[in-house]
């Protein structure tokens, strides 16, 4: 009757030759669609995928992923879910998206037990590659090394294996973070480093030994305080801190997290942050700028970090060598935490 929309067939019983001839065209430009969307051009793929929905077309993915031997999905691994992990992650799922792959994440909240776990997984080709955003321990990877899939290592490398990585320079930004302290008077300067067993904050505490080196202070002078990356040590570090005497002008803490903390125990303390006690943070999450005061950080590129360490396990993924260490480049955020040390 007129007036009438055409009646579409209930979801899931559309094949895909219905979807092609819907379309007026190839089966394998629908295939493309599904499983290689870089190849078709935007329009062509944005008009199929479209297609797909509306008639409500559900292709057999498990059915294309045996006759392909692949997943179609890549594993990503990262020691906890704070915000900076998430930020990588997002970067990661958006370099999948381009390639037509799907993203699973797995945290192992720093325990090994939890990393053989993921590796395990790995290793039984439940995914066609592995992103490892964590510290993964080097006999667990040297274990597996042989059964794993193409793996590649973000934001810091793993001990003892040649896996392409995609990283920043933690001990040369935080030399910077250091350098902008000293640069503004201070000489009384303590660390908060994050867990001792993560090379990402030993790189970090490195760089604050070497730039308290350079203008001839004492990295230890104030008590070496390591722990979670979490806003609760930052406040239970910068307590024994603040007992010192004297205490420190300036705290840098080695993620934003902590430096969150910090400055909650400053401002209990009845003191001004900024003035009476500086503290910079590292990573610059989003909590950096909304905090009040706002947080001088350092500035770490977590959803490029996560994108590139993507196209690297792409490439890998179709043959191709990728690169073997890119570094990305970290700044310096001055904001209202940081100034002169009080008169």
């Amino acid at each position: 009757m007129r007036g009438q929309t055409k009646k579409q067939p209930p979801s899931g019983s559309v094949n895909i030759k219905q979807v092609a001839a819907e379309l007026g065209v190839s089966l394998a430009t629908v295939s493309r669609a599904l499983s290689h969307p870089h190849l078709l051009r935007a329009e062509t793929r944005e008009r199929v995928l479209a297609a797909i929905d509306r008639l409500g077309y559900q292709p057999n993915l498990i059915a294309r992923d045996l006759r392909l031997r692949e997943s179609r999905l890549v594993f990503v691994v990262v020691p906890s879910l704070s915000p900076f992990f998430l930020e990588v992650f997002r970067g990661v799922e958006r370099g999948a998206r381009e390639g037509g792959y799907t993203v699973l994440m797995g945290h192992s909240e720093r325990d090994p037990s939890r990393e053989q776990l993921f590796l395990d997984q790995v290793a039984s080709r439940r995914a066609d590659g592995v992103i490892l955003v964590t510290s993964a321990e080097p006999g667990l990877m040297a274990a597996r090394k042989r059964h794993m899939p193409p793996v590649v290592a973000a934001l810091e490398t793993i001990e003892g294996q040649a896996f392409p990585t995609v990283r920043v320079d933690h001990r040369k930004a935080s030399m910077d973070a250091t350098n902008h302290l000293l640069a503004l008077g201070h000489r009384r300067i303590a660390h908060i480093a994050g867990p001792q067993k993560s090379p990402m904050a030993a790189h970090r505490l490195e760089g604050f030994q070497a730039a308290m080196a350079a203008a001839g202070l004492d990295a230890t002078a104030y008590p070496q305080l390591a722990g979670n990356f979490t806003v609760a040590f930052g406040e239970e570090a910068m307590e024994a801190l603040l007992a010192c005497n004297p205490p420190p002008t300036a705290v840098f803490a080695a993620n934003d997290e902590m430096a969150v903390g910090a400055i909650q125990t400053i401002k209990r303390a009845g003191l001004q942050v900024g003035r009476d006690v500086s503290v910079i943070g590292f990573d610059d999450q989003r909590i950096a700028s909304l905090y009040e005061p706002s947080l001088t950080t350092i500035k770490v590129p977590t959803e490029e970090l996560g994108y590139r360490s993507m196209l690297s396990l792409w490439d890998l993924l179709r043959g191709r060598p990728a690169e073997e260490d890119t570094v990305l480049q970290t700044s310096l955020i001055i904001r209202s935490t940081t100034g002169p040390p009080p008169g």
